[in-house]
């Protein structure tokens, strides 16, 4: 790379080079020869500046957690016999607050260690690198780049909140989860086919896995169905308040994957629905496999101008019926979708509640009516303010009068 001083000595060189042809003083020469020198071992030394380095970069898996420190441990290796008067690594990473840029002077055949330690504060999907290497000439005439590592992508994931309970289940979890007894009665809820033995009823026969494996087959039961339980988690932009981890977004979020996790560790199904930037729609599924999907789609979820609360449940009310849970967190102090509560309740769905009292992120007096308005039909709403212990919040519950679950 040219720089204004490469350009000053070649001029230089030029000028004194014409001077010297043309008075043909000596002195001229050798100021010329030595300028020429001067550029030549230059360009030579930022040509070589960078070869035989080599670097790493040993990381965590590319996820971690909201809280988490990242712990970076980095390597550059000179492989050469030349020493390297300075290596400047610049790293291109996006992750907030991650600094793993490094300054080395290094000797043949040495090794630069260092490590960045960043603690992950935001949510969502970064990038790690490039790393490039610069450097060049003791005289600063040129400086030369080269990518040592290509970019590759980090998830940060919000942060789950341990909870021993919750409180809105104050009867036990709504439904026992599907479970590992089998019924020795006909129940609704066939899960499995086993090979027929003596003594089993033939009305438990299942005909077509019997004409499948030319043997009888019979169809095993569960004891008690499953509750399927839905999160309903309202981030449309125009309802949204504060900023930063202290806004009711990120609350949102943080009250939706500890849930998430808290109820699929219960056994249970759970679903997933988020009115953002776009609907996002995770269907029921249940164990560790889908506490990853949950907690990958809410490290990028954004607040956005997609369906408001009203439409979405008006959208969605069809993914609810009977033996269903369905929590909705909002801070929306709006009444329009009060109805589409009511529905989904007319349905025989377990409706509850979770409000985040926007107001109180903005530092404005908070309006109870809307609140107040739903516990009043029975709804249980558990209400969140700015500054809450969220862990405490959430096994804490709603007041006594809203406790019990609609039969």
């Amino acid at each position: 790379m040219r720089s204004w001083q490469t350009v000053f000595l070649v001029l230089l060189i030029v000028v004194t080079g014409f001077l010297a042809i043309s008075s043909g003083w000596k002195a001229l020469y050798v100021v010329t020869y030595v300028l020429l020198a001067v550029f030549l071992l230059s360009l030579l030394w930022a040509h070589y500046s960078l070869r035989g380095l080599v670097f790493h970069r040993a990381a965590p898996f590319g996820r971690v957690q909201v809280g988490d420190t990242f712990d970076e441990r980095l390597m550059l290796d000179n492989v050469s016999i030349f020493p390297k008067l300075w290596v400047q690594i610049v790293d291109g990473s996006t992750l907030p607050g991650h600094r793993a840029g490094y300054v080395a002077s290094m000797g043949g055949r040495k090794r630069a260690l260092w490590r960045a330690r960043t603690v992950c504060r935001r949510r969502g999907r970064y990038q790690l690198g490039p790393v490039i290497a610069s450097s060049g000439d003791p005289f600063g005439l040129f400086r030369r780049h080269r990518l040592l590592s290509p970019a590759y992508e980090i998830l940060v994931l919000p942060r789950v909140i341990p909870l021993a309970g919750f409180a809105f289940f104050t009867g036990g979890l709504p439904g026992k989860g599907r479970s590992t007894r089998r019924a020795l009665h006909t129940t609704t809820n066939a899960t499995t086919i086993r090979e027929y033995a003596s003594g089993d009823s033939l009305n438990r026969i299942h005909w077509p896995s019997t004409a499948h494996y030319n043997k009888l087959m019979v169809k095993e039961f569960d004891l008690d169905p499953a509750m399927d339980a839905w999160i309903f988690l309202d981030l449309h932009q125009a309802v949204q308040a504060g900023e930063g981890e202290e806004s009711t977004e990120e609350y949102g979020i943080t009250i939706a994957a500890s849930l998430a996790v808290y109820l699929l560790r219960q056994d249970l199904s759970l679903g997933l629905i988020v009115n953002g930037e776009r609907r996002e729609f995770l269907a029921l599924d249940r164990g560790e496999r889908q506490i990853e999907r949950v907690l990958e789609l809410l490290a990028v979820v954004r607040a956005g101008s997609g369906p408001d609360l009203k439409e979405a449940l008006a959208l969605d009310a069809l993914h609810f019926g009977r033996n269903t849970a369905a929590i909705v967190i909002t801070p929306s102090t709006s009444r329009d979708w009060h109805e589409g509560l009511r529905h989904l309740r007319r349905r025989g769905v377990q409706v509850a509640v979770i409000g985040l009292e926007a107001a109180s992120f903005d530092g404005r007096p908070v309006d109870e009516d809307t609140w107040a308005l739903l516990e009043g039909e029975g709804v249980p709403v558990l209400r969140v303010r700015r500054g809450d212990s969220l862990a405490e919040a959430l096994e804490r519950g709603p007041s006594v009068r809203s406790l019990q679950w609609r039969s």
